[in-house]
């Protein structure tokens, strides 16, 4: 016996260990284990794909520990290929936009492409390493000061071990976008032309602001019941027809959206090292038209003195997006922006840039111009001029493409690092933006407001827009690096109108980041574009949310505009690892002034993790806001609290187990509009639970029930937000599986019942139906099942 083991041992040298992952059974059974333990071995890997631990043969019935001490010298487990780590990759990296601080679908469509085509970590550029995920100012200079300083980097353990500066936060963010030699990643050959494919079916679609055919009913009713307060307002004959005519065409178009399902597909593909195109074709089925919205551009990278040459349809974002960021999202509280010239291929209403753009590179003189011409969105007046743009879900044929927009503008920017005592990523830029619209600018709210309303549209933040046909806007911005702290800001000023600026301080350690930042936008400062920090939207907090009192419920998309709200503030956030069980993963306060009104306000949130054992960890969140709702004549307070318990749970095999209870509370100033109710509130519970079935295959289930009683909440799905308003309950099932090298699916079931009380209604006895019959308390119910399938195809 112990000469067989000898021999055994002798014949399984290091360099033939067998790679149990690969192995065939007949491999499997070389191995001195009997023949039943070897096709159990054989069947774990046809059902899970590999083991991801040598301990994970203990699962195999017959491998007892003694047993696998004896196979630890004769077999080895390979890493994961490229096209493994890809696909979960692009999964993982969906579900950033189910986060508080989500980066935007733009920005990860962005991402998703670098995973394809990884940048040399060790001929980045700055500019390049800010474009990756979790990647800090303060990170980018130092990999690029490593490298000048004749370092290179040849692996990850070198990335993480020998840049000095590198945060564990940038390391993990780089390391599925980079690799270290300009060979293909991962050994994987590519051919001259690659690329990859994408098809999205959804059964519905989130809108912005729901509107049903109640909605406009009830709009003509006072439209053609109040015409003579209409006329007291000043309106004339004419006026009230063009709205009485808008109204019925809205509702007729409302009432045959039967099928609110859509399909999405995207290309984008390479021609060697330079060449990239990418085409975007939308299709919603409640459209009469086949193809809803066309995009597509191409593109010429890194020839000559040209750093990118776009034609097309393109995403820019310029300094801290004060002066041109063309992303149709506005995340509160968001301090990180991905800046440069991108192509666009998603969806983008009303913020679309279709034309041309370059980008040249002097040494350290950089020159960025871009020229557009496309349509915009708006509000339609009767004297056929535009009261503003607009971006609503659905986009009524009345709204759509009502004006053209000419953009053009550029940048010139001055790399500055090294000239005497400058830090290397100190950069100067110019900006220069100006628009031009084939039709005038009135933002007048006599179209807008219903007359005789009790509550008035006179908020500045509306009345001070600006009119007329064109806009000029210019800006400065800069940032540096001064050894761990980083600084960046913008200035920027509109021409015939305000200001806005932007400083932000970033400094980073090894288990602590502070970020510092104050803002001001001036109310005149109406750029459509500015896309800056902020708390609030433009219209956020107006009569524009309340559809019952517009004239045209359409117009209540305006409160999502994504546009900040006139304000000036300072915010400060901390992120700070304690030991290796408490961690304050994200603590801020933040204090603006709506300047509008002079109106202070303020926001405390704060979450603490606690780990007591390693697959657990615990965080409780809690927030507090003090707002002040400003009004002319009496503004009110409003104090809200929310206070969240959430548990994550390492199980086996990779899976996770979470779970979430959160309690929310406003307290009201007592006021006939809110019933004198003194304060509202809303709570839910949800479990999710992620299960690994392979390397290849993953499952997550979700169920949550929920509670209003007059104030909506928010939770996390597996890659979005969802908001919850009533009493409810929903689930969701979703799979991805990769299919093959090149095949990854993704499949999701999801239904959501929700109940909206309406009381009070019968207890006065002054309610009642237009046949006179008394209104009593009633109920209604929302059943609504969506199902979401995408195909990813890579090649």
């Amino acid at each position: 016996m112990l000469v067989a083991l000898i021999w055994i041992f002798c014949s399984w040298s290091p360099e033939q260990q067998l790679d149990i992952n690969q192995a065939t059974k007949s491999e499997i059974r070389a191995l001195p284990v009997d023949s039943l333990t070897a096709d159990k071995i054989y069947e774990y890997l046809q059902l899970y794909g590999r083991f991801n631990s040598i301990y994970d043969l203990l699962k195999i019935p017959g491998i007892t520990p003694e047993k696998l001490e004896q196979l630890k010298g004769l077999i080895y487990l390979s890493s994961r290929s490229w096209e493994e780590r890809l696909a979960n990759n692009v999964q993982r990296i969906q579900r950033r936009l189910a986060s508080e601080d989500g980066p935007g679908k733009a920005v990860v469509e962005e991402w998703q492409d670098l995973l394809l085509d990884p940048i040399n970590v060790n001929r980045a550029s700055v500019d390049e390493l800010l474009l990756l995920e979790n990647v800090s100012l303060v990170d980018a200079v130092a990999v690029v000061k490593f490298v000048g300083a004749g370092g290179r980097i040849t692996s990850w353990r070198d990335l993480a071990s020998k840049v000095d500066g590198l945060s564990s936060y940038g390391y993990r963010g780089m390391r599925n976008y980079v690799r270290f030699d300009d060979r293909a990643v991962g050994g994987l050959k590519r051919s001259f032309f690659s690329g990859n494919y994408r098809l999205k079916f959804e059964s519905a679609e989130d809108w912005w602001v729901w509107t049903g055919v109640e909605e406009f009913a009830s709009a003509l009713k006072n439209l053609i019941a109040d015409s003579a307060q209409f006329r007291e307002a000043g309106w004339t004959q004419s006026e009230i027809d063009f709205f009485q005519e808008r109204l019925l065409q809205e509702q007729k178009y409302r009432a045959s959206m039967v099928n609110n399902s859509s399909v999405r597909q995207r290309l984008r593909f390479r021609g060697g090292e330079r060449m990239r195109a990418g085409l975007w074709v939308e299709q919603k089925f409640y459209e009469p038209k086949a193809i809803s919205e066309l995009k597509g551009y191409v593109t010429a990278d890194r020839i000559g003195p040209v750093k990118r040459l776009m034609l097309g349809d393109f995403r820019l974002t310029l300094g801290q997006g004060l002066l041109m960021d063309n992303n149709f999202e506005l995340m509160s509280r968001v301090h990180k922006r991905t800046t440069g010239l991108f192509g666009d291929l998603n969806e983008n209403p009303g913020f679309g840039l279709r034309g041309g753009a370059a980008e040249l590179m002097f040494g350290r003189l950089g020159l960025l111009g871009f020229f557009s011409y496309a349509p915009r969105d708006g509000i339609l007046n009767p004297d056929s001029s535009v009261n503003w743009y607009i971006v609503s879900t659905p986009r009524y044929p009345s709204l759509k493409n009502v004006m053209h927009q000419t953009d053009a503008g550029g940048k010139l920017a001055f790399d500055l690092s090294g000239i005497g005592f400058i830090p290397l990523g100190t950069k100067l830029g110019f900006n220069g933006l100006f628009s031009s619209i084939d039709r005038s600018l009135n933002p007048n709210a006599r179209w807008l407001d219903l007359p005789g309303d009790a509550e008035l549209l006179d908020d500045p933040n509306w009345t001070r827009l600006d009119s007329g046909r064109n806009r000029l806007i210019y800006s400065a911005d800069f940032r540096s690096v001064i050894n761990n702290l980083a600084l960046e800001g913008e200035f920027a000023q509109q021409a015939k109108g305000g200001k806005a600026y932007l400083l932000k301080a970033y400094t980073q350690y090894d288990y602590l980041n502070f970020t510092v930042l104050y803002r001001h936008y001036d109310v005149d400062y109406n750029n459509p574009y500015n896309r800056g920090f902020c708390e609030e939207l433009r219209f956020e907090d107006t009569p524009l949310e309340k559809s019952y009192r517009l004239v045209d419920p359409t117009f209540a998309a305006l409160q999502d505009f994504p546009m900040p709200k006139a304000e000036q503030g300072f915010f400060a956030e901390l992120r700070y690892q304690i030991s290796r069980q408490i961690t304050f993963t994200r603590v801020f306060v933040d204090v603006w002034r709506n300047l509008a009104y002079g109106a202070d306000n303020c926001r405390f949130q704060g979450e603490v993790e606690y780990r007591p054992v390693y697959p657990l960890r615990l965080r409780f969140r809690h927030k507090v806001q003090v707002k002040e709702k400003p009004k002319l004549v009496l503004g009110t307070r409003t104090v809200s609290m929310e206070s969240a318990l959430r548990a994550l749970v390492s199980l086996s095999n990779w899976d996770y187990l979470t779970g979430e209870v959160r309690f929310s509370k406003t307290l009201l100033t007592p006021m006939m509009e809110y019933n004198d109710e003194a304060s509202i509130s809303g709570d839910f519970l949800m479990i999710q639970w992620e299960h690994n079935f392979s390397d290849d295959f993953q499952g997550e289930i979700g169920i949550a029930n929920w509670r209003s009683a007059g104030l909506s909440n928010w939770m996390f799905e597996d890659n979005r937000i969802d908001f919850v308003d009533g009493n409810g309950f929903k689930w969701y099932l979703a799979f991805s599986d990769r299919i093959g090298d090149n095949l990854l699916v993704y499949l999701k079931f999801r239904q959501k019942l929700s109940e909206f009380p309406h009381t009070g209604l019968g207890s006065s006895g002054e309610v009642h139906y237009q046949d006179g019959t008394p209104a009593q308390d009633f109920v209604s119910k929302d059943n609504r099942f969506d199902i979401s399938l995408q195909i990813d195809f890579l090649w």
